[in-house]
């Protein structure tokens, strides 16, 4: 079956029409973090965050399947945006999802770490995720944003599955939009007896892309079972098999300091060096079992194996208006086996957890590359390109063998003290082995150790609609890869602070944080020679946001965020003490409106605007600043039944001329041009 056929067969909307006349989720619990959209059914303890989590970290939020879709969520970045503090990272050529919370960055090659169910998804590298298989995106902030003992003092996102339901419902979605892209989704979920349910997930799509010869070609399918045996037992199977293909893309080059100088359709790469191809598959079962009196136990394994394989041509160097590139062939391998367990209960006015998990990690990172010389330059005018370039034969320059085996304990509280006040502690215990082997020299590097770590929080409630906060907690991350002298990198580490205060009035919850944290050896692009990564010895981020949602009327919803970030280097060996596109001024307000009828029929309107200040765009000397933009999206639906709904949305509406992110003054990625897409919608 063709692509086009499979499309004309499976017409329908991205946006379900009717989610707003189901009722919110009611549990008492689930209801601290601030849900942002309609939740359609309770949340699974074994694939999100925790009691606690919920209780103490009053400036997370959830962003539901609903208000995801109203807001276009396209890329995991899109979403984000409905959450105060978190910006846009270099994307790796385009073929990874990277954003900074409060100010702090993934690594350039792997990006910020994000779990999906509970489960880290990005270890050592994974493609960009596909909006049809999520059903919510928790964003837990500060320091008591655990998820499964897991805590970092800016925060953490968990992206929490499609799973299966008992009762049938499904729909299918075509999409067609600008640049002649083409996209299915078809998400069925099916009863199969009183305890078994199944749901398929999948969707498909094809993109000539906005920027020359960058097209987009990407499927994935997402099977799920969960068995119920009993009101108190439930197991959960979901997988996901993705292929993502792209040709590797890192920009443009800033002219004379300026990021937008050049057409940002333009492409520098060599059209003949084909597509990267990203190939990522996913297994995981959890359960969860109820004991009675309180107490239960939860648990799952996950197995993720993925490759990363393909040629490019990047830029190396501008001489005059001639973009000397470096030609690269990267192949690399992940396997990736992880397991967790988790007791929860209740004693008196404790709530306790106590759990273990580990996982072992065997990473594969293979580089070949060319510097470009004078006599050989495998250079492209940056006015006038001509592709067709011929580049000298590849040699090796790294190929590193990593093998982690990590296992954590951890042990958790959450004391009710009296009515009004509530405290919670947690310690875990980390022991790691960590072994990098350097396949071209032969030299091996170790590292052991078993550090412990500790986070602390409080919480006082003036009255049932106004409570303060204040959170401290300390983490550590293991860092991949070898610098320019050959070594491996020590752990990632950091403490952080958070006080705030939050107001649940009817129909608004308001929030206000401030946060304070330090962290060491981050990794970035090395200033002396950006091929390789380099240690920050000490970033120190601290800032103010404001998170705020409101039901204005009965139709109608307003959602605002606005964050203040002073992130800095305390690292004399860098030429600035910018943190890397992280901007202090930042917020965005999105409107939406439902005017349905009793039957689900009539229109829906959604609309916003994004705004991003300035962001330092290189840290090699050159100064690149990237200059602040507004982008707006807007949206509007009519739902002709329940069953049956069209869509018409256009995401950078003025067609605002923007640089997104940027890895140096060579690799600035412009952001997407205005863009409109078409859906309909057909579901039971």
């Amino acid at each position: 079956m063709t692509f086009a056929t499979a499309a004309l067969l499976s017409m329908g909307a991205i946006f379900p029409a009717a989610a707003d006349e189901r009722e919110p989720d009611t549990d008492p619990a689930s209801q601290e973090i601030v849900v942002l959209g309609t939740r359609e059914q309770h949340a699974d303890r074994a694939l999100s965050a925790d009691p606690a989590t919920e209780r103490m970290s009053q400036s997370s939020r959830v962003l539901e399947r609903d208000l995801l879709t109203a807001a276009g969520a396209y890329r995991l970045a899109d979403a984000l945006e409905l959450i105060s503090g978190v910006s846009n990272q270099n994307n790796r050529g385009g073929v990874m999802d990277n954003f900074a919370i409060r100010g702090f960055l993934g690594t350039p090659d792997g990006g910020a770490e994000y779990y999906v169910d509970g489960f880290l998804a990005n270890r050592g590298m994974a493609p960009p995720r596909d909006p049809a298989t999520t059903e919510r995106i928790e964003l837990l902030k500060g320091p008591m944003g655990a998820l499964f003992g897991d805590a970092d003092p800016g925060g953490r996102v968990n992206l929490v599955s499609k799973t299966p339901g008992f009762t049938a419902t499904g729909s299918a979605t075509l999409t067609y939009g600008s640049f002649d892209t083409r996209r299915v989704e078809l998400d069925v979920n099916q009863p199969l007896t009183r305890t078994l349910a199944a749901r398929v997930v999948a969707a498909g799509e094809d993109s000539d892309g906005w920027r020359d010869f960058v097209t987009l070609k990407r499927r994935v399918v997402a099977p799920s079972l969960t068995w119920r045996p009993s009101d108190g037992v439930q197991l959960t199977y979901v997988g996901e098999i993705t292929r993502f293909d792209t040709p590797f893309d890192r920009g443009i080059p800033a002219i004379a300091g300026d990021a937008n100088a050049l057409p940002r359709n333009r492409y520098y790469g060599e059209p003949a060096n084909g597509v990267t191809r990203f190939r990522n598959e996913r297994h995981q079962l959890t359960g969860e079992v109820a004991f009675g009196g309180g107490w239960a136990l939860n648990g799952g394994l996950a197995w993720r194996t993925g490759s990363l394989r393909g040629f490019s041509a990047d830029q190396s160097r501008l001489v005059g208006t001639s973009l000397w590139r470096q030609r690269r062939e990267r192949g690399y391998t992940v396997d990736d086996v992880s397991a967790r367990m988790e007791l929860t209960g209740r004693i008196a006015r404790h709530h306790l957890s106590f759990g273990v998990k580990g996982y072992v990690l065997d990473y594969h990172e293979l580089l070949l590359r060319r510097n470009p010389t004078a006599a050989a330059s495998y250079a492209i005018d940056v006015f006038a390109p001509v592709y067709g370039g011929t580049a000298l034969p590849l040699a090796p320059f790294v190929d590193n063998r990593e093998k982690r085996w990590a296992a954590t304990a951890y042990l958790q509280d959450l004391w009710e003290v009296t009515d009004r006040l509530t405290l919670s502690g947690a310690v875990r215990y980390d022991p790691y082995r960590q072994r990098i082997t350097n396949n071209r020299t032969g030299a091996v590097g170790r590292a052991v150790d078993n550090p412990v770590h500790f986070r602390m929080g409080a919480q006082y409630r003036l009255d049932p609609r106004f409570a303060l906060h204040a959170n401290w907690g300390e983490n550590f991350v293991l860092n991949s890869g070898t610098g320019r002298a050959g070594g491996g990198f020590a752990p990632e580490t950091g403490k952080g602070y958070e006080l705030g205060a939050s107001a649940r009035l009817p129909g608004v919850d308001l929030s206000a944080s401030w946060f304070a944290i330090e962290k060491r050896n981050i990794l970035t692009n090395d200033p002396v020679d950006p091929n390789f990564n380099a240690p920050v010895g000490r970033l120190k981020s601290h800032g103010i946001e404001l998170d705020g949602s409101a039901k204005l009327g009965r139709n109608w919803q307003l959602v605002a965020n606005y964050a203040w970030t002073h992130a800095r280097t305390l690292d004399r060996s860098f030429a600035t003490d910018r943190v890397l596109d992280v901007p202090t001024h930042a917020g965005t307000v999105f409107l939406l409106g439902r005017l349905l009828d009793a039957n689900g029929r009539g229109p829906s309107v959604s609309g916003g605007l994004a705004y991003v200040g300035e962001r330092t765009g290189a840290i090699d000397g050159s100064g690149l600043v990237l200059p602040a933009y507004v982008k707006a999206k807007a949206a509007a639906e009519y739902a002709f039944s329940r069953r049956v709904s069209v869509r018409l949305e256009a995401d950078n509406l003025f067609d605002a001329h923007y640089a997104m992110s940027s890895y140096s003054s060579l690799w600035v990625y412009p952001g997407a041009p205005r863009t409109v897409r078409g859906s309909v919608r057909i579901s039971y």
